[in-house]
């Protein structure tokens, strides 16, 4: 039976579903006065006028509040503020609004609870790109889940709305040549780029650098990054080499203030994000545009091909909970792979030195010099 204690309240609550509807109500001192209560409320829509279901747009039970659309997205939005860097709350109410925006167009100021799976859809195939369809799509089912999580509503009309098929083009990274270019044509800002570069974190880890995070001492860094389950801001310490440890150096003798290790001039704090850097140092270089997350994708694809270092030691170095992560990443073929294929080498011309002589000219049509 879909009855159980709130760990939370202290309180019994019970959920059923009933003509496809789900209904759930709380606040029962005892299991017998909600299961009693249960029985009751099934037995209300199961009378002669209730036998039409009701409105998918009337949930059973939102206590006090019923959100309209907008009220929800702001509610969610300031809890992000909270727990998200600036850009991914950015981007979440950019999404929020775009949305809004085309519900409101189409159907006017609705309760959140009105929304169905084909207003969704019917938004999201307004988007440029399948990726960008699965992407607000994603966004949409965290607003609508949190909200089921926190019983504002009983459904979630995202989850009938399909992701769509892409294709996984492998991902460009410079060349040892153009990242060469890149780091000529820096300029002044060759400190920011040379600490992505060795420490091969994310642009955000190090945009939030404080000096506290550096220990010259034990030759050491520390990076917090949300990029785990959950979405807390955790550490990683990890090891400086002597160029990183060289150019922090300079740093802090030329440092203005002891918080922040870049300072923003503009607002007298650390930089929240650098859109256009990468872009303007990518043209002045004379490269494609790439992003600061391609230095990443550069230096660990550097050492797993060239300095031939393992993937568990790059997968600890880039901080991937899992090996697998660090795979897709490289786009690395395991060398056990490649052993394997080795010991096809050959075969073939063995295979045929084996055919009868009265069928010798069959070697002909499979000598690696015929044409």
């Amino acid at each position: 039976m879909p009855l159980w204690k709130d760990p939370r309240t202290g309180k019994y609550r019970y959920q059923f579903q009933y003509r496809g509807q789900r209904y759930s109500r709380t606040g029962f001192d005892s299991q017998k006065a909600a299961k009693a209560a249960l029985a009751k409320h099934r037995e209300e829509l199961e009378q002669p006028q209730n036998l039409i279901p009701p409105s998918p747009s009337t949930p059973s039970d939102l206590g006090s509040w019923t959100p309209s659309l907008m009220e929800l997205m702001v509610k969610h939005l300031r809890l992000a503020e909270r727990e998200l860097v600036p850009p991914t709350v950015s981007y979440r109410s950019t999404v929020s609004r775009r949305f809004h925006a085309h519900i409101k167009k189409h159907h006017g100021e609705i309760p959140a609870a009105a929304v169905t799976k084909n207003m969704v859809e019917e938004y999201l195939l307004t988007r440029p790109t399948n990726h960008n369809f699965n992407k607000e799509r994603t966004e949409l089912m965290r607003l609508f889940t949190w909200a089921i999580d926190g019983e504002l509503l009983v459904k979630n009309p995202v989850l009938m709305v399909r992701k769509l098929a892409v294709s996984k083009e492998k991902k460009k990274i410079p060349t040892s040549k153009e990242m060469a270019k890149i780091l000529m044509a820096v300029g002044k800002d060759r400190p920011f780029l040379l600490v992505l570069f060795h420490t091969m974190g994310r642009v955000g880890e190090i945009l939030r650098l404080r000096w506290e995070d550096v220990n010259f001492q034990e030759q050491a860094i520390r990076l917090w990054t949300r990029k785990r389950k959950g979405g807390n801001l955790e550490f990683d310490w990890l090891p400086m080499n002597e160029d990183l440890e060289k150019i922090l150096w300079e740093l802090w003798q030329k440092r203005t203030q002891d918080e922040w290790v870049f300072l923003s001039p503009l607002t007298g704090s650390h930089y929240v994000h650098r859109f256009t850097l990468m872009k303007n140092i990518c043209e002045r270089a004379g490269v494609p545009h790439y992003t600061y997350h391609t230095i990443r994708h550069f230096v660990a694809s550097y050492l797993f091909d060239k300095k031939k270092v393992s993937l568990p030691v790059i997968s600890k170095l880039l901080r991937h909970k899992n090996l697998q992560t660090t795979e897709i990443y490289l786009q690395a073929i395991d060398p056990r792979f490649r052993e394997t294929m080795r010991l096809l080498e050959g075969n073939v011309i063995s295979f045929l030195s084996e055919i009868p002589t009265e069928n010798q000219n069959l070697l002909t049509t499979y000598s690696p010099t015929s044409t």
